[in-house]
C-alpha cells in the first residue's frame, strides 16, 4: 500500500460532509417549519424537507452539529439603502393562524468609517486582553497537559479527573513558587575591574 501524496493527504483531511434531517418514525415536525444546522462557524438553513441535504465543506475532524427547528410565524419586505439613514414601519403578514398580524420598525443606518475602526480596535483590544489572560495563568498549557493525561488514563469520570488535574497543577505551582529563591537571596556576581576597563577601551 503506497503512502498518500501531499495533495491526496490534504484532500483526505479536509472532507466534505452532508447532513439530512427528517422526523423519526411515529413523529412529525410542525408544518412550514425551518431547519437550521450549524457546524463550527458555518450555518445552513432551509425550509423543512425530509430529502433536503445540508452540505458542509472542509471539515478536518469530528465536530458537534447543532440543529435548530424554527417556526415561521410571519414575513415582511422593506427596501433598504446603505447611503440613507431611515426608519421603516412595516406590516408583518402572519403565516400562523394563531398569531395575529403585527407591525415592526426597522432602523437602517450606514456604518461610518470611524465606527468601523472603533469596533475593530475594540475587538483587537479584547483579543489581546484574552491572550494576555491565558498566558498569565498558563491556561492553554494547563488544559493541554490535562487533556493529554485524560486521553492516556481514560477515566470513568472525565470531569472529575480534569478538575483534579487542574487542582494538582495549582498545588504544584504553589510549591514551586515557595521553593524558588528570592532575588535578594541569589549570589551577587561582580565583574573584575580590568574586564570593565577593556570593554570601555573597546567602545572608544
Amino acid at each position: 500500500q503506497r503512502p498518500l501524496a501531499s495533495k491526496e493527504l490534504k484532500a483526505w483531511r479536509w472532507r466534505k460532509m452532508e447532513l439530512r434531517v427528517e422526523a423519526a418514525l411515529g413523529f412529525t415536525l410542525p408544518k412550514n417549519c425551518f431547519i437550521g444546522v450549524r457546524v463550527g462557524d458555518v450555518l445552513k438553513q432551509g425550509r423543512y424537507e425530509p430529502q433536503r441535504c445540508y452540505n458542509f465543506p472542509q471539515l478536518d475532524r469530528r465536530r458537534n452539529a447543532k440543529v435548530d427547528i424554527y417556526q415561521h410565524v410571519g414575513t415582511c419586505m422593506v427596501a433598504v439603502d446603505p447611503d440613507t439613514k431611515a426608519t421603516h414601519e412595516v406590516a408583518v403578514s402572519s403565516l400562523d393562524p394563531e398569531t395575529p398580524a403585527s407591525r415592526i420598525k426597522i432602523h437602517v443606518a450606514a456604518m461610518s468609517e470611524e465606527n468601523k475602526q472603533q469596533r475593530e480596535q475594540r475587538t483587537k483590544a479584547l483579543k489581546v486582553q484574552a491572550r494576555d489572560y491565558l498566558m498569565k495563568y498558563s491556561i492553554e498549557e494547563r488544559l493541554s497537559e490535562a487533556v493529554k493525561a485524560l486521553l492516556k488514563e481514560q477515566p470513568a469520570d472525565p470531569t472529575a479527573f480534569l478538575c483534579k488535574q487542574l487542582t494538582d497543577w495549582d498545588k504544584a505551582s504553589a510549591v514551586t513558587k515557595e521553593a524558588a529563591p528570592a532575588a535578594s537571596d541569589l549570589p551577587q556576581v561582580f565583574e573584575d575591574e580590568s574586564v570593565n576597563r577593556l570593554r570601555k577601551d573597546a567602545r572608544e
